[in-house]
């Protein structure tokens, strides 16, 4: 076979007549040269098929990717099907096209060697989104030194972006208390990776998943101060979508018939758990309260549902722009407000 002889800005320059710097200049520094000698390079380079330099030599000569990692617990077809999730990745894609910077998905939940091979492309820095954060890709990720922001949750270290998740259960738990329910069953995403199952709520719970940790704490702290049993109420630990919310109201209510509120850490356990309910000819408020987390769009809603809102999208163009002007920590608070309907 014949062997192709590759295309470089040396042989350009070669062929043009003209220095490597110049053919260079001319993708790298255009200013630097007249429009007819621009116009006669990229002619000629189109002309033999090259199409531009290979950026990696200038990464590894500057430092600079032009690239954000974005790291998250879940599959990678989570963030594609998850709303609050799309609704963030939204905020952070319309603020990287302003940048002209690109972004590299990294999700924790995959095979180890495709994570690491993730953590092998050259990025500026990292946006950790709600992370359990003693997996080993989210220490070798802070161990490269690259600028960090975080979401959900907050750091000494890093700048972050998130609302205040601790306050935002008490309000929660403070409105289902103020309805005169004693007895509750809390669903929730893993505080750990891997744990699964159900606890009653006399029992620590220890994780390094900061968002739920958080939010779990500002329900103990709320029903602490009210005075209820803890051992009557109940923790389910689960995989995040309405499927395991079906199942985990199912487990609680079979633990314990007596409960008549569910704290679900997010809407999508709330519909799974609202269809649980209804399945079995309950009646939501009367026989169970339900409430969520995000404040999702859904088209027909099995019930309209409490909730907190927040803003996802505002949340992941604020971590761009820390990421980016990243100069000291800051920790930008969002706002986030309990809204009430039929579900309480």
């Amino acid at each position: 076979m014949t062997k192709v002889k590759k295309v470089t800005l040396k042989s350009i320059a070669k062929d043009l007549g003209v220095t490597h710097t110049t053919v260079s200049n001319a993708y790298n520094r255009p200013e630097k040269l007249s429009v007819s000698l621009k116009k006669r390079i990229f002619e000629y380079a189109e002309s033999v098929n090259f199409h531009g330099p290979d950026n990696i030599g200038r990464s590894l000569r500057t430092g600079k990717s032009g690239s954000i990692g974005v790291i998250f617990n879940d599959s990678l077809s989570y963030v594609f099907t998850d709303q609050h999730d799309l609704q963030l990745m939204a905020g952070i894609a319309s603020q990287c096209e302003k940048a002209t910077v690109n972004i590299v998905l990294i999700p924790l939940k995959n095979e180890q060697e495709s994570k690491s091979n993730a953590l092998n492309a050259l990025v500026d820095g990292y946006i950790l989104n709600a992370t359990h954060n003693q997996d080993m890709v989210i220490k070798k990720a802070i161990a490269k030194g690259v600028p960090i922001v975080t979401t959900d949750f907050v750091t000494e270290q890093h700048s972050s972006v998130s609302i205040d998740n601790f306050k935002a259960m008490q309000t929660v738990c403070e409105h289902l208390l103020s309805k005169g329910h004693r007895q509750f069953g809390i669903i929730s995403f893993p505080s750990q990776q891997n744990s699964c199952g159900l606890s009653t709520l006399n029992k620590p719970v220890s994780g390094d998943n900061d968002v739920m940790m958080t939010r779990f704490s500002g329900c103990l702290e709320s029903f602490s101060q009210a005075d209820i049993s803890l051992e009557n109420c109940c923790l389910y630990e689960i995989d995040h979508d309405e499927e395991h919310g079906r199942l985990a109201a199912e487990a609680i209510l079979k633990h314990n018939p007596d409960i008549t509120a569910l704290v679900c850490f997010s809407d999508r356990f709330a519909y799974g758990a609202a269809e649980y309910c209804l399945a079995q000819g309950m009646k939501i408020p009367q026989d169970i309260a339900i409430t969520g987390f995000d404040d999702i769009t859904v088209v027909q809603p099995v019930i309209p549902l409490t909730t907190v809102s927040q803003n996802p999208k505002q949340k992941g163009e604020v971590a761009i722009q820390l990421l980016l002007d990243h100069k000291s920590v800051v920790h930008h608070d969002l706002d986030f407000e309990l809204i009430v309907r039929e579900s309480t």
